[in-house]
């Protein structure tokens, strides 16, 4: 997969689009010379934040790794050159193919754009935490050697105002390019899918096409054929609650309390089933769950049943004990993810 093409009629649509003008083009100038000096600590507080996602060295190898400091430096650089021409967005093009090419998932580029956002931002208002007070004792002191007392008084609202300003508007300059170069990057992987898409045959997009809709359709079976599910689950707690008017008060309430289980998991395999629809992980516990209720119902009735044999009983407790191995191992994995992710 090639870089795109690109031509000064894409810069001018993007800098259309994110409203960036010659003053922001200044700005961003003049923030080089804030946030420059600044490229050594950026590089080390950018690679100490992309280490802490658990699987970013499944995406990027160690030796590129190694040398991942160099290219962020150099792209730290770009930003604040002021050079924003056909070949910056193909530079930013060809580190979008590197992204798409080793795999790593797009929302990094998002989580990144915004560390670098809050990076820039704090050095900013350092800078003019320091520079500015620096800037308001100077024209202060000029006040009072004219010995004008309601000036010093305005001239204090004034700079602070002007102050303000000025941060605002090199803050604003400098999300329109972060934006734009999140937008540039993000593009890339849309249009790698589509590319791919459209590349395939005419046979392969419709085996594509039918297999997403055959996906969803699965999807929506799985879900209504659990609501079914859970209904014959309530109509079985209900048989097993009959028992206790025929006098079977043990059989009925162990039944019972089975059911309730049975329904309980049926239900968690129901959310996990819709956050998955949605997008979300499928929880596997919840599959294991389900088997593990049913077993533990067939033990509790089995337990009322003093006519099956000794080697059927301790089958089902071997069983429920692999079962909750399995479960506790699952479940244990799923909590560590949930937790590395957070």
């Amino acid at each position: 997969m090639g870089v795109a093409a690109i031509d000064y009629r894409d810069l001018e649509r993007l800098f259309l689009y994110f409203e960036i003008r010659e003053k922001d083009i200044k700005n961003l100038q003049f923030l080089g010379h804030i946030l420059l000096p600044y490229k050594d600590e950026f590089a080390e507080a950018f690679y100490d934040n992309l280490m802490k996602f658990p699987d970013i060295k499944e995406y990027i190898p160690e030796e590129k790794l190694q040398r991942l400091k160099g290219t962020i430096k150099e792209w730290y650089e770009r930003l604040f050159s002021g050079k924003y021409d056909s070949e910056y967005l193909l530079y930013l093009l060809r580190i979008a193919k590197v992204h798409v090419d080793e795999g790593i998932p797009p929302h990094y580029i998002i989580v990144a754009m915004n560390f670098v956002s809050r990076f820039c931002t704090r050095r900013v208002s350092e800078y003019f935490k320091k520079h500015g007070m620096e800037f308001f004792r100077q024209y202060q002191e000029e006040q009072r050697k004219a010995c004008d007392p309601n000036k010093v008084e305005d001239l204090q609202r004034f700079v602070i105002e002007e102050l303000f300003d000025r941060m605002e508007e090199l803050t604003r300059s400098l999300r329109k390019i972060l934006a734009l170069n999140e937008d540039v990057l993000i593009s890339y992987y849309v249009d790698a899918e589509m590319k791919t898409f459209l590349e395939a045959g005419r046979l392969e997009r419709a085996a594509i096409s039918f297999s997403k809709k055959f996906a969803v359709f699965m999807d929506i079976a799985i879900l209504i054929g659990l609501m079914f599910l859970a209904i014959f689950v309530i109509a079985l707690f209900a048989s097993d609650i009959m028992h206790f008017f025929h006098g079977d008060l043990a059989h009925g309430l162990i039944a019972a309390l089975g059911d309730l289980l049975i329904l309980w998991t049926v239900l968690e395999l129901l959310n996990s089933e819709i956050k998955f629809m949605l997008g979300g992980e499928l929880a596997v516990s919840a599959f294991v769950s389900v088997a593990l209720a049913a077993t533990i119902r067939e033990a509790l009735v089995v337990s009322l049943e003093h006519n099956k044999p000794i080697e059927f009983k301790l089958g089902i407790g071997v069983l429920i004990l692999i079962l909750g191995f399995v479960y506790g191992i699952v479940k244990w994995f799923e909590v560590k993810q949930k937790k590395k992710l957070r």
